[in-house]
């Protein structure tokens, strides 16, 4: 695990230090992505989350429902989900290697899980604790269809934590330092942007859905 330890030095390092300019453009979709959504759609929203960003936790909760409703159950949109983990560093690479570990079709039903109980994780003060942890993602896990010993089959894999890792190195790279972050067919949104809800993303996607 030496290079897992060096990207959790990488990474809090990139926390304390000032925050950079968002990447100008990244490539939609690649490889290994989670999506969601019609992989023939002319619109892809590219977001960078971490399983422990109460930020990334409300838009999912309140505002993606109705983003999915409009545009992507419609196969207008495809959603292109990256890791991009945060602190406390350990557990949200575990949340997103636990939402990795399901079927790929059942990603946005893990990473749901775990927003909608992202809360027990504070429910103490100061970090966490393993039995909290571990529950956390047992619930994310059960939400996916996993059963314990396939949870502890990935967990036993360094080659999960290896391709979160990867990714979050891969994100910093490119510019991308804060979550939730959001791309519409690889561009960054306006920095004047109001919301993150379907009204403000309406502007910006409709258009390109209707060929302006």
């Amino acid at each position: 695990m030496k290079r897992l330890s060096r990207f959790l030095l990488t990474l809090l390092i990139a926390i304390a230090a000032p925050a950079t300019a968002l990447a100008q453009t990244v490539e939609p979709v690649r490889d290994g992505d989670r999506t969601l959504g019609s992989a023939t759609a002319p619109v892809t929203l590219t977001v960078y989350l971490s399983t422990t960003c109460s930020h990334c936790a409300d838009w999912h909760t309140n505002d993606f429902p109705a983003i999915k409703a409009r545009w992507v159950d419609t196969g207008k949109v495809r959603v292109v989900f990256r890791d991009l983990p945060t602190q406390p560093p350990q557990v949200s690479i575990a949340g997103a290697v636990m939402a990795r570990c399901a079927p790929e079709e059942k990603f946005d039903v893990v990473l749901d899980a775990l927003f909608r109980s992202q809360s027990q994780l504070r429910a103490q003060p100061g970090p966490p604790s393993q039995q909290t942890v571990v529950g956390w993602l047992a619930a994310g896990g059960a939400a996916g269809g996993l059963t314990r010993d396939q949870m502890n089959a990935c967990f036993s894999s360094e080659a999960s934590f290896a391709e979160v890792q990867t990714r979050g190195e891969q994100a910093f790279a490119e510019g991308v330092t804060g979550t939730p972050s959001f791309f519409v067919n690889g561009q960054p949104l306006p920095e004047t942007m109001p919301a993150l809800d379907v009204t403000a993303f309406e502007p910006l996607i409709q258009p390109l859905i209707d060929g302006r």
